[in-house]
């Protein structure tokens, strides 16, 4: 049986052992360094113990050392901290459990409850209540691999990262210190009081506090969602850009593009390329290569070729302009402005202006300065033109100063056209073609008269009020106001120098034949 003075100086003699080894591994390692830089790999550095309240060594049942209580060890400038710890000289790697705590510089820090290291690659694995923690960002999770020589941080069964405001979780995360950056993977969500982020894959930097999509990813707030599968967002200045099928949905409307930007704060935004504008409420769309938009007014600018276009009676209005201007007062009351080279294509309308506004609410559509109506056979020209569009089809149009309407009298008479001209002129349509005309003020009309189906003459008339109804596209009955005769040509007597009023012109030349022709510039 030994006495205490034996337990004694057998603890000393493992001690001087120990110390003796730490002393020879220090002293050699220069040269085996020296040596193995051309030949072998290069020798760990020893986990140097500075602390331990015991230390017990049996080398017939293990070849570690058993450290217990407040035990403080130090590997390559990182310090551990732990309740007990196993540690293996011979392979440099060690077990450790109760209240982990690893720091490195004045950086990071990182805790757990049970913790395998190894010396040679550096690589911590920690199990249970795990945190690593860096200035305002908090990290957790119940399974965390620390490489402690670049300060990298993974975990590979779900997460949980704090920043200030910001809280995302995933499946997969990977945190760099040198960089400040952090990568996720599957199941990403980034809560924000504002918005929340989700994503397949996500990188975000913790300096910058910006994330970086590489994936499918959303992003929701209470008055906006944005989706992308490339791109970046600004988490503190709120603002970010976003591409590959890149899509900002709003309360009434759907913004796309190939690229996106958008600021949270001034609720603005900005698409490029291949952009669309969608009106979910009034079921319209803008076209055109580049837009501005403003989501607390709901209102919209594109240019670059841009084309509105909106379903009427089963058929698809479309405006095109240099530039475009949308804006929705409500869901039933929006506006459209479009400026300079205006053209419209629909069917069985067609125009064209310097400058157009559309309002829905009314279904009013006005043209500016040098407009042209064309519907069927006729065209109508003044310097302010109304078209009311109705609900569902072109219900009639006003001719406001100037007025001047032309219609080709049929398809084989080229040459001869019914022609009404005032201060302004009303028109009523129905079935798409013209039903009625008032003619007002210095009202003037030149048409040719019909007996069936030829040209019996030409009648002229001039006076304060012209009312005239057609009849399959033909003029039916004509009253005036007051009352004149008037005097119907025989057709052999006409004179073809005097089948034009004066102001008379003919443009079908530049009367739009297609949606694609919208853009093709006319003289």
């Amino acid at each position: 049986m030994l006495n205490k003075t034996s337990y004694i100086l057998i603890f000393l003699l493992i001690s001087f052992s120990f110390l003796a080894q730490t002393k020879k591994v220090v002293k050699e390692t220069p040269k085996q360094v020296a040596v193995t830089t051309k030949t072998q790999a290069p020798v760990a550095k020893t986990i140097n113990i500075k602390h331990a309240n015991s230390l017990s060594f049996d080398q017939d049942k293990s070849n570690a050392k058993v450290l217990t209580g407040n035990v403080v060890c130090e590997h390559d400038g990182a310090i551990l901290n732990c309740d007990s710890a196993l540690i293996y000289d011979g392979e440099s790697k060690m077990q450790a459990s109760g209240h982990i705590v690893i720091t490195k510089g004045d950086s990071i820090t990182v805790t757990g409850e049970k913790l395998f290291y190894d010396g040679k690659t550096k690589m911590a694995t920690l199990q249970n209540s795990v945190t690593c923690i860096e200035k305002d960002m908090v990290l957790t999770t119940n399974l965390l691999t620390f490489d402690v020589g670049n300060s990298i941080a993974n975990y590979y069964d779900g997460g949980k990262i704090v920043n200030k405001e910001n809280t995302l979780v995933s499946k997969n995360g990977h945190y760099y210190s040198a960089t400040k950056d952090l990568a996720f993977h599957y199941d990403v969500e980034l809560t924000n009081p504002e918005y929340k982020m989700k994503s397949d894959t996500l990188r975000y930097n913790t300096i910058t506090k910006t994330a970086f999509f590489l994936g499918p990813s959303i992003i929701i707030s209470k008055t906006d969602y944005i989706y992308c599968e490339n791109g970046y967002y600004d988490t503190d200045k709120e603002l970010g850009q976003f591409s590959i099928n890149a899509l900002l949905v709003t309360a009434q409307q759907k913004l796309t593009g190939d690229s996106l930007f958008f600021d949270r704060n001034t609720k603005t935004g900005r698409a490029f390329r291949n952009v669309r504008l969608i009106d979910t409420s009034q079921k319209s769309i803008i076209f055109g290569g580049y837009a501005e938009f403003k989501e607390k007014k709901s209102e919209a600018l594109v240019t670059i070729n841009p084309v509105y276009a909106r379903i009427v009676d089963n058929d698809t209005l479309f405006i095109a302009a240099d530039t475009l201007y949308h804006r929705d007062l409500d869901s039933v009351d929006n506006f459209l402005n479009a400026y300079h080279h205006v053209k419209i294509f629909k069917s069985d309308m067609q125009a064209k202006a310097d400058s157009a506004s559309l309002n829905t609410k009314d279904s009013l559509l006005q043209l500016f300065r040098n407009p042209v109506l064309w519907t069927n056979r006729s065209q109508a020209t003044a310097k302010l033109i109304k078209v009311y569009l109705g609900k569902n089809t072109v219900n009639g149009f006003k001719l406001e100063s100037n007025s001047f309407l032309i219609q080709q009298v049929d398809s084989t008479s080229l040459d001869k056209f019914n022609q009404l001209s005032g201060r302004s002129i009303e028109g009523l349509i129905r079935n798409d073609t013209i039903r009625k005309v008032i003619i007002l003020g210095n009202a003037e009309a030149l048409y040719f008269v019909k007996n069936k189906n030829s040209i019996a003459g030409l009648n002229k008339t001039k006076c304060s009020e012209i009312n005239m109804w057609f009849k399959n596209a033909d003029i039916d009955r004509v009253t005036l106001k007051p009352e004149v005769d008037g005097a119907i040509t025989p057709i052999k007597d006409v004179n073809p120098e005097t089948t034009k009023i004066k102001g008379f012109n003919w443009q079908y030349d530049k009367r739009p034949k297609s949606r694609q022709e919208l853009h093709v510039k006319t003289k």
